[in-house]
């Protein structure tokens, strides 16, 4: 999501909903997806602001008085609020605002210095980063045409969770877990940034006495055995020890998975154990190696 900023429209309006929430599942994020989607259908959209946190902002612009008061009382958006009232809401107010100033600032983009809050790693393969919004169908595709591949090895997915819809809301999660300090997935993509190689997710981030981290991984099938997954982690895992100053990742890996194994090993990570049952894996309970790569 962009900054907005239209200087030369003055005046134009906002309706802003501020929002603090009993449950931020996957049926409220979709909900709040489509009713932004309806929002840009509206006569006199402009365009939309959102931020989440302790309490989630959602603004969205419109050209005159008329069209953002059509949109404050237009009946999908009421109706939506009101189901939120059962299952979402804590507290939510909705107010319509005058812009009657704008002043903006936007950096003009550096070829040598990629300016952005978010890592961009360029290895010999390609790109490792956390995906931008746009490059949610990258996601997307993956995914899909991965999917016979990776079932054996992942949890059982939900239909939505293969659409376009719900990468969308993923990669907007994944910047802002990496913000608020909670995990990192990176991402290889090809040197153009046109097809995602390989996926990589450093979860459940522990500061204090911990310093550690959960490492899942995955990687295309038909880019096995070229060294792909072993360039991905190695430049996610000197970022992450570098610059994140995480020294404990934990990662594990079923017993029949001798390719994930060999992976691990290559990169230093140690035996710890054996958890049975640890995680449901494709509808079954399966037993898991538990490994830990330690950096101190």
């Amino acid at each position: 999501m962009t900054v907005f900023s239209s200087p030369n429209t003055l005046p134009y309006f906002a309706v802003l909903l501020s929002s603090k929430l009993l449950l931020n599942d996957l049926t409220y994020r979709l909900m709040a997806e489509k009713t932004l989607e309806l929002a840009k259908d509206q006569p006199g959209y402009l365009c939309a602001e959102y931020g989440a946190g302790e309490m989630d902002l959602l603004m969205t612009y419109w050209e005159n008085r008329e069209a953002a008061e059509a949109w404050l009382n237009h009946d999908v958006h009421r109706r939506t609020l009101s189901i939120g009232e059962s299952f979402w809401y804590e507290e939510y107010s909705l107010k319509l605002f005058k812009v009657i100033g704008d002043v903006s600032f936007k950096r003009e983009p550096n070829q040598d210095l990629h300016a952005s809050r978010f890592p961009r790693i360029v290895t010999k393969i390609g790109v490792l980063k956390i995906l931008e919004e746009a490059q949610a169908p990258l996601l997307y595709d993956y995914i899909n045409q991965e999917r016979r591949f990776l079932t054996p090895w992942e949890p059982l997915r939900s239909e939505g969770y293969y659409s376009l819809e719900t990468c969308q809301l993923r990669v907007r999660e994944m910047r802002r877990d990496f913000l608020e300090d909670k995990g990192i997935v990176f991402c290889l993509l090809s040197p153009n940034e046109d097809k995602m190689l390989a996926y990589s997710n450093y979860s459940n981030i522990i500061r204090g006495v911990f310093q550690a981290c959960n490492l899942g991984y995955s990687v295309r099938e038909s880019e096995q055995g070229k060294g792909v997954m072993q360039e991905a982690l190695s430049a996610g895992l000197e970022y992450l020890h570098k610059d994140f100053h995480i020294d404990r990742i934990q990662a594990s890996y079923m017993p029949r998975n001798a390719r994930s194994a060999a992976v691990l090993q290559k990169l230093g990570f140690d035996k710890e154990g054996v958890a049975r049952d640890y995680l449901k894996i494709n509808g079954r309970w399966e037993d898991h190696i538990l490994t830990a790569l330690v950096l101190r």
